[in-house]
């Protein structure tokens, strides 16, 4: 089911006509002469017919997005605004009606995830802060005319917070070839046959693909609106719309842009924390075996080498029963720091277990690695930490796969040969850097 939609109005027949076309296309539905209080989590959206009454209640459907179908495109029953999202004229095709109630769910249910996403990021610890700059925003508008469509240059002078940018689709092209875009109007009444072409051209473009993009068509061309919105568009506007009007479709489908983008972004916080140790900051065991097994493909594809190095810290047990895990934890956190610090941009350093690290060196000489390795030992052992007395230090284990060496070891198993090395550094006193042999 496409969602479940609830029909407001007093004429039978006129309701049941809707009820036909959303069923059509698989919406669920439900007919009521007047909104029922409680009904949030009932209903996706709310369609008021021709025949609702303009005078209703509806501040009980304030939380749920509402499009009105209206008789007369000039003097209409409801406003735009809080609670009327989308509006459309009784004329339009069938299809601009399923489209404008399907964007409209979108929109509704990517909000309500963002809220959602959002309490539980800041829950976690990781939820980023609200961008708090104040900026008028760049709307682009593509046309061969010389000024703004009429019904843009209505807003464009009234203090909006867009900045209009006219730019011919020629000069767009080449605005587009290098910069993100957030939010382009398409000008029907000049481009024509052009705009399907340019639609489809937006959305598959990775600068326009999640921009908010609105089409303005002439009054006689009205119709065709409901292909530009199945063609990616996010909205049509009117050369006849209102200023109020046209701002509210242009503020409403930057916001959406805006929640679609902390999405994305709440995406990527989420793949982030799947692969980290929340305690360090350093990538985890799952994301470390990953990217080993990529960097021995590229090793044996390009005739490189990963050395990697097994690093524990001595007597860690001591540490938490004699200072507690609080000091622990710092010196978990101390330890990943310093690390993190002393290797390459190009080397991964995990927190595999307890006190248990792994570094990954792709493509490091040989000598450089040993050295590299007894510079750690060094690094820690003159850490200075509150939280306990004495010092630090570890032990490391080092092995290395080189596909075009007839001396090292020609398989991918170099975690647990350099587990086997870290073993031979603990037994020896600790505190020391061991290489594994296999003779």
């Amino acid at each position: 089911m496409s969602g479940h939609v609830l029909l407001i109005g007093s004429d039978a027949a006129d309701v049941s006509t809707y009820a036909d076309r959303l069923q059509e296309a698989l919406f669920r539905v439900t007919i009521a002469p007047l909104p029922r209080p409680n009904i949030e989590d009932q209903y996706d959206c709310l369609v008021l017919t021709p025949s609702a009454d303009c005078g209703i209640d509806l501040v009980n459907t304030a939380n749920i997005p509402a499009l009105a179908i209206e008789c007369d495109a000039h003097t209409p029953r409801f406003s735009l605004g809080h609670i009327i999202e989308d509006r459309m004229h009784v004329s339009a095709h069938k299809r601009e009606l399923v489209a404008r109630i399907r964007a409209m769910i979108r929109r509704h249910h990517a909000a309500r995830e963002l809220k959602l996403r959002e309490g539980t990021n800041r829950a976690l610890g990781f939820n980023e802060a609200n961008d708090t700059f104040s900026h008028r925003k760049t709307c682009y508008v593509v046309t061969r005319a010389q000024t703004l469509p009429p019904v843009l240059q209505q807003i464009s002078n009234a203090g909006a917070p867009f900045a209009f940018d006219l730019q011919t689709p020629e000069d767009f092209q080449t605005t587009l070839a290098r910069k993100k875009i957030d939010a382009v109007v398409i000008d029907d009444t000049d481009l024509g046959e052009r705009t399907a072409n340019t639609l489809l051209d937006l959305r598959a473009h990775p600068n326009t693909r999640y921009a908010a993009i609105l089409c303005v068509y002439g009054q006689m061309h009205r119709h065709n609106a409901f292909e530009s919105l199945e063609l990616g568009a996010d909205d049509v506007i009117v050369n006849s719309d209102t200023d109020s009007d046209v701002l509210h479709r242009l503020t409403l489908h930057w916001r959406a842009k805006d929640t679609n983008d902390a999405l994305r972004r709440s995406n990527q916080i989420g793949l982030y924390a799947a692969v980290t140790d929340t305690l360090t900051g350093l990538f985890n065991r799952r994301y470390a075996m990953t990217h080993l097994h990529h960097l021995c493909d590229i090793a044996k594809s390009k005739n490189g080498s990963v050395t990697a190095l097994m690093i524990d810290i001595d007597h860690f047990k001591q540490v938490n029963d004699t200072f507690g895990h609080f000091a622990g934890d710092s010196v978990l956190m101390a330890v990943a720091e310093t690390l993190k610090s002393t290797v390459r941009a190009s080397d991964l350093v995990a927190r595999i277990g307890g006190e248990e690290f792994v570094i990954l060196l792709p493509d490091i000489k040989e000598r450089d690695a040993k050295r590299l390795a007894d510079r750690l030992c060094k690094s820690v052992r003159k850490m200075k930490l509150d939280a306990i007395t004495g010092s630090i230090t570890i032990s490391i284990g080092v092995s290395r796969y080189d596909p075009t060496s007839l001396i090292s070891y020609a398989n991918s198993d170099i975690l647990e040969q350099a587990d086997t090395a870290l073993y031979t550094a603990k037994r020896n006193g600790r505190d020391q850097v061991s290489y594994y042999s296999q003779f």
